[in-house]
């Protein structure tokens, strides 16, 4: 069944209408062709799921709730925090991070990155990024959406989670020079509730950059002797660490 976001203002019962964005209705009305009676799934990006009758096909789409339903969603919560990518790398990442459940996504510039910060935080890429995040969970049926930060400096979002309980946290630094530590070292704990792992752009990050992860909490571990290509590492770590913590 087709699926369609619309912005959350307020929890809807049997028998309420839906007005959709204007983006969805366009979809709906001149690409999809669906009219008056067709049943759809609305989405709210916050894990709710409407069943619902279209009642309204024009300029702007309605729809008659039907049923609500909640899917059960992780319990525990996986952030990536990622270095700016070149080129359409940037797009696949976030797409495929969206489609293996991860809960929230971090652009981060640090000193070997080839992206633009600028561009990112203008806004035109992060537009672009929440387009792809909505398309990833119409696709994959995910009920809520991967929050989507603007690009940020790559210490401030190693402080941001410099702070985090030891016993309900772990912290991975993903880091191509690591030699000794791998995942087969991590304890991952019964109470954990949320990871936080860090990916670093094509060209890597630096020693010093590494050692202010570490000096913030970050465990440092390799992802073994192959090398991979930036996005691939990224979509390897995510896997793995879902697969650890049982959501895979």
């Amino acid at each position: 069944m087709r699926r369609f976001f619309f912005e959350h203002t307020a929890t809807y019962g049997g028998g309420d209408v839906i007005t959709l964005p204007a983006s969805e209705s366009r979809h709906i009305s001149r690409v999809l062709r669906l009219s008056v009676g067709d049943a759809v799934e609305l989405l709210d990006g916050q894990g709710a799921v409407y069943s619902a009758v279209l009642t309204e096909v024009g300029t702007s789409v309605v729809a008659k709730v039907i049923s609500l339903s909640h899917p059960g969603e992780d319990s525990l919560q996986l952030i990536v925090g990622q270095g700016l990518l070149k080129g359409k790398k940037m797009d696949t990442v976030v797409q495929k991070c969206t489609e293996l459940g991860v809960n929230r996504f971090i652009p981060f510039a640090s000193s070997r990155c080839q992206g633009k910060l600028d561009d990112l935080r203008e806004g035109k890429k992060h537009d672009r990024f929440h387009r792809i995040v909505e398309a990833a969970c119409k696709q994959c049926m995910r009920p809520d959406l991967m929050a989507l930060d603007r690009a940020a400096d790559y210490a401030a979002v190693v402080e941001e989670f410099s702070s985090l309980p030891v016993e309900s946290s772990l912290k991975l630094l993903f880091w191509e020079e690591e030699q000794t530590r791998t995942l087969h070292d991590i304890e991952v704990k019964d109470n954990l509730e949320r990871v936080v792992i860090l990916l670093g752009p094509e060209g890597g990050l630096t020693g010093e950059e590494a050692v202010l992860a570490e000096q913030a909490g970050f465990i440092s571990v390799s992802l073994g002797s192959r090398i991979l290509r930036a996005e691939t590492a990224t979509l390897a770590a995510v896997s793995v660490v879902q697969y650890m913590t049982g959501n895979m």
